[in-house]
């Protein structure tokens, strides 16, 4: 028979180098609370030297720090109890970040007899682990946004969708054309629900009424620029198209985009209002319920979040305008790439909604660019 297999330990200077040489935190305490070693780990983690624990007891070390309530208890547990296994999870601030420590004390023996000599305390920096389970559970929680707010969007059109025949028959009866209104209204509610009752943490809308007044005047002076734009461009429209038999002004109050000219001022005034309010709804809408959200979607994902989530929220808007005339739906994408510009920079919903009001009643109610297109 083949004698046994004789298991040699490891030479004591040798398990002293392992332990000083440890990433983790170990000590040891001898059965009436007193800090017998300290190795360089640990020294790390508490921010303490050895030479000055080593021989104090585990109240005298620990009770003065911060943040170690649930450590000392544990510690001091295991020294009341040493013949059950103790652990414990915490976290300490250290130079502005954060340590996130699994604790585990057990009983110490002396070698080849059941003496019980003290408690073994180890810490594992688990901070690398619990920092990639958040990025992991963040992550999770962008991915259920995401496909909240892609419901939120296809129930929109959906409805838009289903809306779409009443609607036409409505603005065609000369009646204002609520089309774009009712469905831009219908995110808002979902968008809203979503926030308050599905997901709370997350925040679908970015208001902000409070912009700082250089945003504002930035508006303004774009939107100005806009509208000379706008002026210039149907000047040499009808300079190129010319009919005498229809003459064609450059402006045109009082006329609505079917053509019809509107002799009562008061009626129009109803029109004009009409429109500012839906200016409000539009803008709140397609900003703070699309744009916004989108971009903190997409941010870290792709190079350009801001202009993504832009261009994504003004195509929609474009749609919204498309169920009667595409001049108008290819009309509103370059001053929504402004108005989302505006948002972007700003963080703020009221640039876009004075650009959008300026811009918008002069290209409707003054310069009068969609007359004849029935197309409100």
């Amino acid at each position: 028979m083949s004698e046994p297999v004789q298991v040699q330990s490891l030479p004591a200077a040798m398990t002293e180098d392992i332990v000083a040489s440890s990433r983790d935190g170990i000590l040891t305490i001898d059965p009436h609370g007193v800090m017998t070693s300290f190795n360089p780990g640990a020294e790390a983690i508490f921010g303490l030297k050895a030479s000055d624990v080593v021989g104090c007891t585990v109240a005298e070390v620990f009770l003065p720090l911060e943040d170690l309530d649930d450590f000392t208890d544990c510690v001091l547990e295991a020294v009341r109890t040493p013949e059950e296994e103790h652990v414990a999870a915490i976290s300490l601030n250290r130079g502005g970040s954060v340590l996130h420590l699994s604790v585990r004390a057990v009983l110490l023996h002396r070698k080849g007899s059941e003496e019980q000599i003290g408690v073994l305390v180890m810490l594992a920096d688990e901070s690398e682990r619990v920092e990639l389970l958040k990025k992991t559970a963040e992550r999770e929680r962008e991915r259920a946004a995401t496909g909240r707010f892609i419901v939120a969007v296809l129930t929109i059109f959906s409805v838009f969708t289903l809306l779409l025949e009443p609607i036409q028959k409505l603005a065609k009866a000369h009646f204002y054309d609520l089309g774009p209104v009712i469905a831009l209204l219908t995110l808002v509610v979902i968008a809203f629900f979503l926030e308050r009752f599905v997901s709370p943490g997350v925040k679908m809308f970015k208001l902000n009424l409070r912009p700082k007044r250089r945003y504002m005047v930035a508006a303004l002076l774009w939107s100005l620029g806009f509208c000379a734009a706008m002026t210039l461009g149907k000047a040499l429209w009808l300079s190129h198209s010319a009919n005498a038999s229809e003459p064609r002004r450059l402006f045109s109050f009082l006329v609505l985009d079917d053509g019809t000219r509107v002799t009562e001022p008061g009626l129009f005034m109803v029109a004009l209002s009409i429109y500012l309010v839906s200016v409000l709804f539009q803008q709140f809408a397609i900003r703070c319920a699309i744009q916004a959200p989108l971009q903190t979607f997409l941010t870290g994902v792709i190079a350009a979040p801001g202009w993504t989530a832009n261009l994504v929220a003004t195509l929609l808007f474009a749609v919204l305008h498309a169920h009667l005339n595409p001049v108008v739906s290819l009309a509103v994408i370059a001053p929504s790439l402004l108005w989302g510009w505006l948002f972007m920079r700003s963080g703020s919903i009221l640039p876009p909604i004075l650009s959008h009001a300026i811009i918008g009643v002069y290209a409707i109610f003054v310069l009068g660019i969609f007359a004849g297109l029935d197309q409100v």
